[in-house]
């Protein structure tokens, strides 16, 4: 999935979670890439078949699965409103950050003190993922320190303290806001010592006219460019869309989306089973181990996938996201955020002597027919109305007790709970 489509993809799904968070009768699906639009469907002829060759193993795996689009990148004459983070830009966080957050702010902007305290709190939980970066979009029509308080924070930046001075003009908002030009400068002298700053230097570099009109000038600039209010945000230079919600849930989420992607793969899984073989999958969790029994002739898109990213180490200690009492256990999901998806999508296959009646069942959750990755869900009780609508790949053999342990987790709730128990590893055995 790239990431001009992430946010696209958590506001939809963050919507459908809602929308649902009372209806206990499907499990929540990850936000796939759409498929094919004439997938591959196989035919109840060919998954009867007692044993498929690798070829047509490997036939049908391509037509079953989509890979994700390529990255876009732009045109020759694109030409971006907002030019590329620089040295020039107020940044913290490595320069070589997975994920860049660039806000247009006003330090007399509540809103934007309360994105400030995000992004705080957003930089110590991703130290070295994250960078942040800093402009200035002081709307001098509205607020009467709007300029005052550039001028401090490029008078500060000229002794190092640029940071320092963003910090307490934030964290100090309330203490301010409400002052007069005059009495906001007098409050400013009597913060130079607790910002260790040098106060005579301090005062003559607020004074210098150039910095007031760097304000004045970032000012014009965006308003000619037609932003629209603070904060104003980019994240990996997409704005981020005025519907979705600015909260340090959502932003997390598109962290640890956009982390994913670089495990993600290109393209659809190889042929990795022989069907000649009978497969099991030992589910290591935090409270004991579970083993299913892998249907790879009823199933053979769905068992390879999950045998490939098994030993790929996808599953390796990621949480077990969705647990909803007497229903689901629901994984594979490394973001944790029951967004996340391998890249690819396949289809469904589904089995008329194959049905959700009985606890133990574990099947593949999908966003709709044919959007199957890698998150899969079992059953702790009997769930007809699941039939037919998702690929069931296989049942437990031993464990069960096991599985009616993992602690409930219903990522519906606001704000979400705790991450779950883990599942540890999955382990492919071959008979």
């Amino acid at each position: 999935m790239n990431r001009r489509n992430i946010l696209s993809f958590v506001w939809v799904t963050v919507l459908f979670i809602f929308a649902c968070q009372n209806d206990a009768k499907t499990p929540t699906p990850p936000p796939l890439l759409p498929p094919n639009p004439t997938p591959f469907v196989p035919t109840m002829s060919s998954l009867q078949q007692p044993i498929l060759s690798k070829t047509d193993l490997t036939r049908l795996i391509a037509a079953g699965c989509t890979a994700k689009s390529p990255r876009p990148t732009p045109g020759p004459t694109e030409v971006s409103l907002f030019p590329p983070v620089s040295d020039s830009d107020y940044q913290r966080g490595s320069s070589d950050a997975r994920v860049t957050f660039v806000v247009y702010c006003d330090f007399q902007a509540q809103p934007c003190a309360q994105f400030a305290a995000l992004m705080e709190q957003i930089m110590l939980e991703f130290p070295d993922e994250v960078r942040w970066v800093y402009r200035y979009f002081p709307l001098v029509e509205m607020h009467d320190k709007a300029i005052l308080t550039v001028q401090a924070a490029e008078a500060a930046a000229r002794q190092g303290k640029f940071w320092q001075m963003h910090d307490w003009f934030y964290r100090n908002y309330s203490e301010w806001s409400g002052l007069s030009p005059e009495q906001f400068e007098n409050w400013l002298w009597e913060q130079a010592d607790a910002l260790q700053l040098d106060p005579i230097a301090f005062q003559k570099d607020f004074d210098d006219p150039a910095l007031a009109e760097k304000g004045y000038a970032a000012w014009r600039h965006n308003q000619n460019i037609g932003l629209p209010g603070v904060p104003f945000i980019l994240l990996d230079g997409q704005i981020w869309p005025s519907n979705l919600p600015l909260n340090y849930y959502t932003v997390r989420n598109y962290i640890l989306l956009d982390l994913l992607e670089e495990r993600q793969f290109e393209s659809c899984p190889p042929p990795v089973i022989d069907l000649s073989k009978k497969y099991l999958a030992r589910l290591e969790t935090e409270k004991g181990n579970v083993v299913v029994e892998l249907f790879a002739e009823k199933a053979p898109i769905t068992v390879n996938n999950f045998v490939f990213l098994a030993r790929q180490g996808w599953y390796d200690g990621i949480t077990f996201h969705r647990v909803l009492e007497n229903y689901i256990v629901q994984s594979g999901d490394p973001s944790g955020t029951g967004y996340g998806g391998p890249g690819y999508a396949f289809v469904n296959e589904t089995s008329p002597d194959l049905s959700f009646d009985q606890a133990g069942m574990i099947a593949m959750a999908n966003a709709g027919k044919d959007t199957n990755g890698s998150q899969f869900f079992l059953t702790l009780a009997p769930a007809p109305h699941l039939n037919g609508a998702y690929t069931i790949f296989g049942q437990v053999i031993q464990g069960m007790e096991v599985l009616k342990q993992i602690s409930l987790r219903d990522p519906s709730q606001f704000p979400p709970p705790p991450p779950g128990d883990k599942l540890l590893s999955v382990t492919i055995l071959e008979e």
